[in-house]
């Protein structure tokens, strides 16, 4: 059942690509993304991109700005609304595992479990919730931290929409999670090179 709800959310945001209010959907959908239900913007920022390929990194900066607006709500959310908003949406998505294992990767390294958030099966908005709960994370943390974060998600995601074009958008959308992973491990592998070189 949810797997059919995804595949109509997923054809409604690429209908919605070609629209001309596309852009600011994208921002909605990631500024929700980010704060509240899971709702991958990579659904609609794929198709956007497709269809627009000379400004694939202007979309990629709306996505990345909806969703850094998106984090700082989900940080209120976790600061001031957890009793009667944030603990309700954490149980209903069921992610309250997933909310403790944030908690205690935060109190290990902060700004690493940020920055790779957007590589991970964790909808972000945990993240979010979990910086602002009980002031985990002070709002500039959450503010730096998910900017880099998001960007680099985005803007890699956007790099391999230019040089892949249309055939990466099939096993995107068909493998969100591993597309994300193999990102992740291009980044980390990245960030081995350099350390080596220098």
């Amino acid at each position: 059942m949810l797997a059919v709800r995804l595949h109509s959310l997923r054809d409604r945001l690429a209908s919605l690509a070609k629209h001309p209010l596309a852009l600011p959907a994208l921002f909605v959908v990631a500024l929700v993304e980010a704060s509240l239900f899971p709702i991958p913007p990579d659904l609609l920022l794929v198709p956007l991109a497709l269809a627009r390929p000379h400004r694939t990194f202007i979309i990629a900066t709306v996505c990345i700005a909806g969703s850094i607006t998106g984090a700082m709500i989900g940080y209120l959310i976790g600061a001031t609304l957890f009793e009667g908003v944030g603990e309700r949406l954490i149980a209903f998505l069921g992610v309250a595992p997933a909310f403790d294992r944030v908690l205690f990767l935060y109190r290990e390294n902060a700004f690493w479990t940020l920055l790779f958030a957007g590589f991970t099966s964790i909808p972000f908005s945990v993240f979010t919730i979990a910086a602002g709960f009980h002031h985990t994370l002070g709002p500039l943390t959450l503010l730096t931290g998910a900017s880099m974060g998001r960007a680099l998600r985005f803007y890699l995601l956007a790099a391999v929409l230019v040089v892949g074009g249309p055939s990466v958008r099939r096993v995107i959308e068909r493998h969100l999670p591993l597309a994300s992973l193999v990102l992740l491990l291009i980044v980390v592998a990245g960030f081995l090179l350099l350390k080596v070189l220098s």
